[in-house]
């Protein structure tokens, strides 16, 4: 009998209430020729005791063990364990609405090689919660993608090299959490063949709670910015960048280097001038905010400090990487 059209490979390591939630969701898909691989990286709090009861069930899902390489190696392995000609990829915070895959299929069989669809919060967040957008940016995440198996294949697949020219140490936690392999997969593949944006392939990402650690780590990440813009100069003609030069992200950081210049340059009252522009801008952006009011005003002094984590990193990446980001 022949396979399934689709694969859906899917790492996770732990996140047993988010697995079942995305399981559900893909087992309520209205389109049905499709399986789902489920990449088990180092589980040990019962989260692929929630695949194996699906596979009880009768579901069309796998279970595949990772053993801890991380979220790019674990997809890496998922696609090896498909023949599939068709592949999707999404995160174990994730939950496809029901026509996902149904639009994917659809982009795909019209000729698409790779196609996104649109990545957006299950609630909207509050100051410091973590959560994710995409959409016509162009980083193509694995949150929520599709490809031509052909055309990945072509493409080389996950660069498993790419960790190492963005800088991230081996064994490092950033380097297992993976940054940039899916958007140079992504550019490889519409460079040589036909990209497509499924705006109604609709994915939600979980609204994580504040954990300022990870927060920090992440940010730090940003680093690795300028050397993902140096192999991907696209992105400087898009949504991602504005002017092609200061990364576009909610908080904008135009004061910042205002009162960095002033700083350098000595000149006292031009920087307290860019401090006060600086937050005020922060506290506009609170008070747009969700969330009680005590707790968006208590973030604002999280957020400066936040801003000066990223703008450091991007002024690091930008003199390691010999490409401007800011």
């Amino acid at each position: 009998m022949p396979g399934p059209r689709l694969s859906i490979v899917v790492p996770f390591r732990d996140r047993r209430a988010m697995v079942r939630e995305l399981l559900d969701a893909l087992a309520a898909q209205t389109a049905a020729d499709f399986e789902v691989v489920m990449v088990d990286d180092g589980s040990t709090d019962g989260a692929r005791l929630e695949v194996q009861r699906d596979l009880q069930a009768g579901r069309p899902v796998r279970l595949v063990d990772n053993d801890g390489r991380g979220a790019y190696a674990a997809r890496r392995t998922g696609v090896a364990a498909s023949d599939a000609p068709y592949l999707a990829f999404t995160d174990s915070d994730c939950i496809p609405d029901r026509e996902w895959v149904a639009e994917g299929l659809a982009a795909l069989d019209k000729g698409a090689d790779v196609a996104n669809g649109t990545t957006v919060p299950t609630r909207p967040p509050h100051p410091l919660e973590r959560t994710m957008w995409s959409g016509e940016e162009g980083l193509y995440p694995t949150s929520n993608v599709f490809y031509r198996r052909d055309a990945y294949d072509r493409a080389g697949g996950f660069d498993p090299g790419a960790a190492d020219r963005f800088g991230f140490s081996p064994g490092s936690v950033e380097r297992a959490m993976g940054f940039g392999e899916d958007t140079l997969l992504a550019w490889a593949v519409r460079r040589a063949g036909v990209a497509v944006h499924a705006g109604n392939a609709i994915v939600r990402h979980q609204v994580f709670p504040v954990d300022l650690t990870d927060t920090v780590r992440r940010t730090r990440m940003m680093r690795a910015f300028p050397a993902l813009v140096r192999e991907v100069p696209e992105l400087r003609g898009g949504t991602l960048l504005r002017q092609g030069l200061l990364l576009n992200t909610p908080a904008d950081r135009v004061p910042v280097y205002a009162a960095l210049v002033a700083m350098i340059a000595r000149r006292r009252h031009l920087a307290l001038a860019g401090l006060a522009w600086w937050l005020g801008a922060r506290l506009v952006e609170a008070r747009r905010a969700n969330g009680p009011v005590a707790a968006r005003v208590a973030a604002v002094p999280v957020q400066m400090g936040l801003d000066v984590v990223a703008t450091a990193a991007l002024l690091r990446g930008s003199a390691r990487h010999r490409t401007v980001v800011l």
